[in-house]
């Protein structure tokens, strides 16, 4: 059955403590990704009930929830049910010092993968027809093509400052006019000795020039990821500086004024080369470790890298790629080992699906085990099937292990940025002397990489006796459906004490007619609101007139507190509930101060609309003349 959209919402929003306790919400490609305001108030053994959620991670100052490819359709709906504005202040991040600094590089990157990932397919394709004859790269359609997917490499820096100006509450164009600088062809020119009228010097041995008398070494900033990342707390720190010392009076341009000046000679003769040494010397220590020993390194990695996405470090080598594949010409370290990763988790999951007697077990399988060989998405094979049974993960670490091993002895690098890692990623691994030799070896290491791990997991996985008899119930729950009627009877209780008005006698068009959708009011006896049944409360309003409801059956209702009292400003009126709160019915909702509301010359008389009522066959108001608070007052069909 397909995953409930705005229902997982609901409930995810519910368990997190409710809308208030989020000050911003993302997603990746399978997390959905909260800062919360405090971690105490979810509820995480709630939140791992939910159908279609697969785990919880906290990490960086982040709680992110394991959905897996149908994550994107569900940010949609939840990010419906409240205002997650990115620049919210968020949380102070948790963890120690390390924790951190990974979560702030993975939720800088995290946002760039869809530019990252969809330039990268385009320089995988034109290899490809490179490659065969069937693309010349001395044509006009290769140039534009080229050009736009390598733009997003080269000018990185930019992208990433503008994550970073977000991540750290800055000024986004102030931090990529510093990025924008480094990048900028004529400074390019002028590190790079190409500037015949300002020849280099030197400083320390090294080739510099220098900016009024201060060394600029010389360096390579595009397509660069640390020297911006490291610039990131300086920024922060001088635009607040700057903010501090500028009169007011004169802010608007002295404040961007102080933060430019201050910050280009940092970047450039200090942070900016440090960057690039730090850059150089990993890429130096992967090269060595992958020279010495290239097939223990990659075994090792591609055997870790599945607890490396538990943790949601992966995101954070990213730069590190992107260094590899700017420094070295090509990357192992994350292209391969997560090639041959996400593969065994594949082959693992198909191997439980292919053993299973269960039917929902069989077909949760192969639809984990091709969303990680074909996508490369493993997160749902990963905590839906392969961590949760044990053996197949056992089994997905030690082929993915061997294939790295494979892959490694026989030198398959990746030259390209491409999708995820999986089956089509063998296309990236075209380049160096032997162009095809990595394809060859590649698809060698994609036959280990799912194979063992499939072979494995029929030998070691024993489905148990109440996991086979899933089945055997779930055929008798469908035969005690069968049985339910075709329609279902729906009581609401009136939220008020006092006299019912029915839809055609409110004094107000927009609920009269009822173009809102079916409803009914009450004149209340006394200000005091409670939940008509058990459900979600899914809206507050700034002026508190009104409450969103939707009950634990999908009913969605509207109680609007008075006619035209929205133009109060809220002063009569208070909530007693929050917003994503779960309440049982009879709780207190609301209350309202029904004589201001009358002195103020608007009328107390109170509509609750069904505003999904076209959903339902009828809606139908009590007859009685006066209700009491939980009294029937609608009958929904």
């Amino acid at each position: 059955m397909a995953l409930d959209y705005q229902e997982t919402s609901r409930k995810i929003l519910a368990a997190v403590g409710g809308a208030e306790n989020i000050s911003n919400a993302t997603n990746c490609m399978t997390r959905l990704r909260l800062t919360l305001k405090d971690e105490t108030k979810a509820n995480d053994d709630q939140v791992k009930s939910i159908k279609g959620v697969k785990s919880i991670v906290k990490q960086g100052g982040q709680y992110q929830i394991v959905i897996g490819n149908e994550v994107s359709n569900l940010f949609k709906e939840f990010s419906k049910l409240g205002n997650f504005t990115e620049g919210s202040k968020a949380a102070k991040p948790t963890g120690n010092a390390v924790q951190r600094l990974f979560g702030f590089v993975a939720g800088c990157m995290t946002p760039l993968l869809p530019a990252m990932l969809g330039t990268g397919m385009v320089k995988v394709l034109l290899t490809l027809l490179t490659t065969f004859g069937l693309m010349d790269k001395a044509t006009s359609g290769y140039v534009i093509l080229y050009g736009m997917a390598d733009s997003f490499f080269y000018f990185l820096p930019v992208f990433l400052a503008y994550q970073i100006a977000k991540k750290m509450n800055g000024s986004p164009a102030l931090y990529m006019v510093i990025a924008t600088m480094m990048v900028y062809p004529d400074i390019v020119n002028l590190l790079a000795g190409s500037n015949a009228d300002l020849p280099l010097g030197t400083f320390m041995g090294m080739p510099a020039t220098s900016f009024f008398g201060l060394p600029v070494i010389t360096a390579t900033y595009t397509s660069s990821v640390l020297p911006i990342l490291l610039m990131a707390p300086v920024m922060k720190a001088v635009e607040d500086f700057a903010d501090r010392v500028s009169p007011n009076v004169v802010k608007a341009f002295l404040k961007p004024m102080l933060f430019l000046l201050i910050c280009t000679p940092i970047a450039l003769c200090v942070l900016g080369p440090l960057g690039n040494v730090i850059g150089n010397v990993l890429a130096g220590v992967f090269s060595a470790m992958y020279n010495a020993v290239p097939w223990l390194t990659v075994g090792i990695l591609s055997a870790l890298m599945p607890f490396i996405v538990m943790t949601g470090m992966h995101y954070a080598l990213i730069p590190l790629c992107m260094n590899n594949l700017a420094t070295l010409g090509f990357d192992v370290i994350v292209m391969v080992t997560m090639f041959c990763s996400n593969l065994a988790q594949g082959g693992a999951s198909l191997g439980v699906a292919a053993k299973s007697k269960n039917t929902d077990t069989k077909s949760e399988g192969i639809a984990c085990g091709i969303s990680a060989v074909v996508a490369g998405i493993t997160e749902p094979a990963m905590y839906g099937i392969n961590l949760a049974k044990v053996k197949p993960m056992i089994a997905a670490v030690i082929g993915a292990g061997i294939a790295g091993l494979f892959t490694g002895i026989t030198g398959v690098k990746g030259y390209t940025m491409g999708g995820s890692p999986s089956l089509f990623s063998i296309i990236t691994f075209i380049g160096g002397e032997k162009p095809m030799n990595g394809v060859y070896f590649g698809i060698i290491g994609a036959i280990i990489a799912i194979g063992v791990p499939f072979v494995l997991t029929t030998i070691l996985y024993k489905e148990d006796e109440e996991e086979t008899a899933v089945t055997e119930k779930a055929a008798l729950a469908v035969e005690e459906e069968v049985k339910k009627p075709l329609v279902k009877k729906l009581e609401i209780a009136s939220p008020l004490t006092g006299k019912v008005v029915p839809m055609a006698e409110i004094p107000d068009e927009g609920f009269s007619t009822g173009v809102l959708g079916e409803c009914v009011a009450v004149i209340p006896e006394d200000g005091n609101v409670y939940a008509p049944a058990d459900g979600v409360v899914t809206s507050m309003m700034d002026t508190k007139h009104a409450i969103g409801f939707t009950t634990d059956d999908g009913l969605e209702l509207l109680i609007h507190v008075g006619i035209d009292t929205v133009e109060l400003n809220g002063a009569p009126f208070e909530y007693k509930t929050t917003e994503g709160a779960h309440v049982k019915k009879g709780d207190l909702l609301m209350t309202a101060d029904l004589k201001a509301i009358e002195e103020a010359g608007k009328k107390i008389i109170t509509p609750i609309i069904v505003t999904n009522s076209e959903d339902y066959v009828s809606v139908k108001a009590t007859d009685s003349v006066n209700v009491q608070n939980g009294d029937n007052l609608l009958t929904v069909v």
